[in-house]
């Protein structure tokens, strides 16, 4: 049986795709453990009923969770989060020293820092173990997006982490088919395979909201920050002269909710409704109640390469996506026919297509359902993605 150690800085109970991948090693034969945080994501504080120990292990659904402390605080101060990346660094190396012989091969699962991969490399090095790298924020586009300054010394910095990690790896798994241009800049020799997201299957519950049916609904789902671009979605909202009912909901929650419902009421966007976050078994039920499901991305490049995790769940709601973004997301959603894409740094061209969407959506969502449908099965389907990635790790 191969044991495999998986190096995650986040996992059950914090939500991620991780998880579900972890489970069905498990229920493939496959002896799992994982190196991760104290839970505390996306807030930046420990869980109730969990303690910020230094070391700590637990037991979930046949896997062993080796839990090391949090720098809290870090959802609120880019201080905190870079010292956080730097603790489970040094951290996460002093646990793989003496946990990281034992292990057959080590797969790093980065949504975040490319710096969760150290401690990988650190056994790829001492103990000679295959390293895989799956890698769903590409660095270092993901690190200028969020704000930090394109000086030298940090690029000299992020050149060098970047090779470090790629070159120590035997194969590198990208979220993107955009992605695999970007690391082979960095390594031109070493392997690199499209393996996107996938729907994770939960028993989705009725929810509490009940959206107003007498008007035409648009609808957001998912983490509310700077990456998002809401604040241009919502000026281009505020350009747009409908001649029906309409109503613009963001269901979520995150840093920048505060400055959203500030602009909102300085000046006065009608009809947008900010419902708070919903546990995502019950998101799907407030999505089937829309007509339009609102997909935006900031005009970064780097962030424009990404097919963000919500795509599979607007798939399988199977309704007419407005993607506000180019790159990845455009060419997904028009190249398959499920909705109209508008450049995201462009109210007035946003407040036009917009307006575009609901005769769109009126003529093709039945169309778009079964595209959706389709290209979910060709795609994004979850037993070929894993297969592919057993393959991979098994040569």
């Amino acid at each position: 049986m191969k044991r495999i150690l998986i190096i995650s800085e986040i996992f059950h109970p914090e939500s991620g795709l991780v998880n579900d991948f972890a489970i069905e090693l498990v229920r493939r034969g496959y002896e799992v453990e994982v190196l991760t945080h104290q839970p505390s994501y996306p807030g930046g504080h420990v869980y109730p009923g969990y303690h910020n120990d230094k070391y700590s292990v637990e037991h979930w659904n046949g896997i062993v969770i080796h839990r090391i402390a949090v720098v809290e605080g870090y959802g609120s101060s880019k201080l905190k989060k870079i010292l956080n990346y730097r603790a489970f660094v040094r951290r996460g190396k002093h646990i793989a020293k003496r946990i990281g012989e034992s292990y057959d091969c080590v797969f790093v699962y980065q949504t975040g820092p490319l710096t969760v991969a150290l401690p990988g490399v650190y056994i790829k090095k001492k103990f000679k173990k295959p390293l895989f790298v799956w890698t769903f924020d590409i660095w270092p586009d993901a690190v200028y997006a969020y704000g930090f300054p394109r000086i030298a010394p940090l690029t000299l910095f992020l050149n060098h982490l970047i090779r470090k990690v790629y070159r120590n790896s035997d194969h590198i798994l990208v979220s993107s088919r955009k992605f695999i241009e970007s690391i082979r800049v960095y390594v031109p020799d070493r392997p690199v395979t499209y393996a996107p997201n996938w729907l994770v299957e939960e028993t989705h519950k009725v929810s509490g909201v009940r959206l107003d049916t007498s008007r035409f609904n648009f609808t957001f789902a998912g983490n509310i920050s700077k990456a998002q671009n809401l604040e241009n979605v919502l000026l281009g909202w505020a350009k747009t002269r409908f001649v029906i009912p309409v109503a613009l909901n963001i269901i979520g929650e995150g840093s920048s909710l505060k400055s959203l419902r500030e602009l909102v009421e300085r000046r006065s966007i009608p009809n947008v409704y900010f419902w708070g976050r919903y546990p995502s078994d019950q998101v799907e039920d407030i999505l089937r109640q829309s007509d339009v499901l609102v997909l935006p991305l900031i005009a970064d490049p780097g962030i424009q390469k990404t097919e963000p995790f919500k795509l599979q769940t607007y798939l399988h709601v199977g309704k007419p996506i407005f993607g506000i973004a180019y790159g990845s997301i455009q060419d997904i959603v028009e190249m398959n026919g499920l909705g109209i894409c508008a450049t995201p740094n462009h109210p007035d061209e946003i407040a036009a297509k917009f307006q575009e969407m609901v005769p769109f959506a009126e003529k093709c969502h039945k169309e778009v359902a079964e595209r959706s449908r389709m290209l979910l099965l060709s795609r994004f389907d979850k037993e070929q993605i894993i297969s592919r990635i057993l393959s991979i790790m098994s040569k």
